[in-house]
């Protein structure tokens, strides 16, 4: 597998393939990817091009996982910056079934090592990738100027040169991305918001746009139990507060089943679970109750008021020890050590944050490079670009109508009109973090790249997803319909429950 040039009518069957974005059962590439490593890429130094043999990929420590890899051209190179050691990245391409298309892989939130992981992931399923180390290989404190759109953008054009040349002309027929969570999702955002050649289509889910904002949101909703030692609300009685809220709005989308479907309209009656004579297991004390309350309402400003972050939403109650439990969730601490105090020792036990002060630290312009908050993004559009945004209304590390803040604000910044041909939001009632990888509760099965492919081919966003959600054990549970976001689904009151055919999209 180590030389894989071939000419005449294989080749030429190639470039016809790869001309119509169908490469899929192509098995040779048209430059041994050896020679890659005396390539010429203006500003960039390809350090290594070797051929890995299927199943041999190891790294340190070694991960089992990686056993099962196909054979891949790995490409390492080095993106040449004034006064800097430059932006170290790696590109994988498979030496069979590549299916015509670059995907790249998130970089990690601050960046500081090439992790293979989503690569891997891309690998497998037969996309050329490649992700980058940001400009250091180091861990520790963030540094803020390769936190920015340009340190992750570094790699791309480079990589698209190599496919070029290792598939012979055999340019990506499709560049997309499709990232959850807080780096990876943040990286696919900058590039549509900073650098609207580099991708085709994009698919952020579970994501964090506003990383700032984001680290005292989930500061706030810990400050909410962690006021006084009264206002701690034990794990034990999420389940009270979480039947609370269905049973003041579960039946409003016509099923009754255990799912809030449009959570921002649901006002919990907390009254119902307020102890009467005493603090006791199945019930909320007074400070509890103000401490749910402050959960569900959007972060502000101490002092003038000003809206910071989306509150909770009512139906996620049982992931709520992430963020109320005993410690933070992990990233504001490093969000305060790095974003607002500058200071690695900090340490939330010796005092929480407050929300004036300190809030005005966060937003320092220093701080405000890492942002991916860009609404305007219409250059991404008119080059035919779709944006598809997706997000969980039972997240449980970050307020959903964070989400929603984004969409409208893009909405808002381009046009309705464009918006409605380039850009969608889905919010999946019930759904944590992530589609397939969720911290708590189902998996949900969506094919995110076939929608993007479609999409994009066809011009016709999508209005409607189908989606199989499964237990944690991979056993199937249901399948949900999903109505792009502003309506909601509405059960029609008769039919299976797993057909789309029984539900219908209405505006709220």
């Amino acid at each position: 597998m180590g030389r894989v040039g071939r000419v005449g009518r294989v080749g030429e069957t190639l470039l016809a393939l790869v001309g119509i974005g169908l490469f899929a059962t192509a098995a040779y590439a048209q430059t041994p990817c050896e020679r890659l490593a005396s390539l010429r890429i203006s500003d960039t130094t390809i350090a290594r091009a070797e051929t890995v043999a299927a199943g041999t990929f190891t790294t340190s420590p070694q991960d089992p996982s990686f056993k099962t890899l196909p054979a891949f051209c790995r490409v390492e190179g080095v993106v040449n910056r004034a006064n800097d050691t430059g932006v170290r990245f790696e590109l994988w391409m498979p030496l069979q079934n590549w299916n015509g298309e670059f995907r790249p892989a998130a970089s990690g939130f601050a960046g500081g090592a090439i992790t293979y992981a989503g690569m891997a992931a891309n690998l497998r399923q037969g996309w050329a990738t490649a992700t980058t180390n940001r400009g250091h290989d180091a861990a520790g404190p963030w540094k803020l100027s390769d936190m920015t759109s340009e340190a992750y953008n570094a790699m791309i054009a480079p990589s698209k040169r190599v496919i070029d040349v290792f598939y012979g002309k055999g340019r990506p027929a499709l560049t997309l991305m499709n990232e959850c969570g807080g780096g990876g999702s943040r990286d696919a955002l900058q590039l549509v918001q900073d650098y609207p050649a580099a991708l085709d289509a994009a698919a952020a889910v579970g994501f964090v746009y506003d990383p700032l904002h984001h680290g005292i949101g989930q500061m706030w909703v810990f400050q909410a139990t962690h006021k006084s030692a009264v206002s701690y609300i034990p794990p034990s009685k999420y389940p009270v507060i979480h039947q609370a809220a269905l049973d003041s709005c579960d039946a409003k989308d016509g099923l009754k089943d255990g799912i809030i479907e449009d959570p921002p309209r649901c006002r919990v009656d907390l009254s119902r679970v307020a102890c009467k004579a005493g603090d006791a297991a199945g019930c909320l004390t007074a400070p509890q109750i103000e401490a749910v309350q402050q959960i569900y309402k959007p972060a502000v400003h101490a002092k003038t008021g000003k809206y910071l972050f989306a509150g909770m939403v009512p139906g996620g109650e049982l992931q709520w020890e992430a963020m109320a439990g005993a410690a933070p969730y992990n990233y504001a601490p490093g969000f305060y050590r790095n974003a607002v105090f500058n200071d690695q020792a900090w340490d939330w036990k010796a005092g929480l944050p407050n929300f004036d002060t300190h809030v005005d630290r966060a937003e320092a312009a220093p701080n405000q490079i890492i942002q991916a908050t860009k609404s305007d993004i219409r250059p991404f559009i008119d080059r035919g670009g779709k944006l598809l945004l997706i997000g969980g209304w039972a997240d449980h590390t970050l307020a959903p109508g964070s989400f929603v803040d984004y969409y409208e604000a893009v909405v808002k910044a381009v046009g309705r009109d464009k918006a409605k041909s380039s850009v969608r939001l889905f919010m999946v009632p019930g759904m944590d973090h992530c589609l397939d990888n969720p911290i708590y509760g189902e998996i949900h099965d969506l094919d995110v790249a076939g929608i993007l492919r479609r999409w994009k081919a066809s011009g016709r966003a999508p209005d409607t997803l189908h989606l199989t959600v499964r237990k944690p054990d991979g056993a199937m549970e249901r399948t949900r319909f999903v109505c792009a976001y502003p309506q909601v689904a509405q059960y029609k009151g008769r039919g299976d429950v797993n057909d789309p055919a029984s539900f219908t999209c209405h505006m709220p």
